[in-house]
């Protein structure tokens, strides 16, 4: 277990832990789930505000985290902290046109991201293009309590509900199933999750 106070609390984790839940613990239960292989280097999509990236380096992995912009560059650094930012590396990262070559990644963690974007069948057709399936792939959102809990949290503190994505859980998982020939699921109290790898089936 990360010892809880090397990753700093934000707000919205300690209104979370004041609710009863621990979204950082969630994180790093469902990244060690994936058994990544010691200091393996991971590409996280997307950045936000570090909560992958800061969990990854505490297991002892480096990190090349991307996003469509830089504008959380700051919160994700503050997360992260000065002694672990030297194992991390920001680009700016297009989820739907990756620049990437084909099975060029071994390793991709992607949680809470798609249901923020525009046009999420695109997106993960393009992490599952770049991604090498002799390597791991963790997806992972929120479920409905987990939706539920983030509308409550941006009704306090943005005074408007959080989005719920045009993909579903129950979607990814089909893709998933369709690409790869291991697929493990991971539930947590506000997430549910997908670690994908083995060789995508023949059409």
């Amino acid at each position: 277990m990360i010892d809880d106070k090397s990753i700093p609390k934000s707000e919205s984790d300690l209104l979370l832990f004041d609710w009863g839940y621990d979204l950082m613990e969630e994180y790093f239960r469902m990244i060690s789930a994936a058994n990544f292989p010691p200091n393996s280097l991971i590409l996280d999509v997307a950045t936000g505000t570090g909560r992958a990236a800061s969990t990854l380096t505490r297991l002892g992995h480096s990190v090349i985290t991307g996003d469509y912009n830089l504008d959380s560059k700051i919160e994700s650094e503050r997360r992260i902290t000065e002694a672990y930012l030297d194992k991390v590396k920001y680009i700016r990262l297009n989820l739907e046109k990756i620049p990437f070559a084909d099975s060029t990644v071994d390793n991709i963690v992607c949680i809470n991201t798609m249901h923020e974007l525009n046009n999420p069948f695109l997106c993960l057709s393009e992490i599952i293009r770049v991604h090498s399936p002799k390597g791991k792939l963790l997806m992972a959102d929120f479920n409905s309590e987990g939706f539920d809990v983030m509308d409550k949290l941006h009704t306090v503190r943005k005074g408007e509900l959080h989005s719920r994505g045009k993909i579903s859980s129950g979607e990814i998982k089909n893709i998933l199933v369709d690409n790869y020939s291991a697929i493990k699921e991971i539930n947590t109290k506000l997430n549910r999750g997908f670690i994908a790898g083995g060789n995508r089936n023949e059409s």
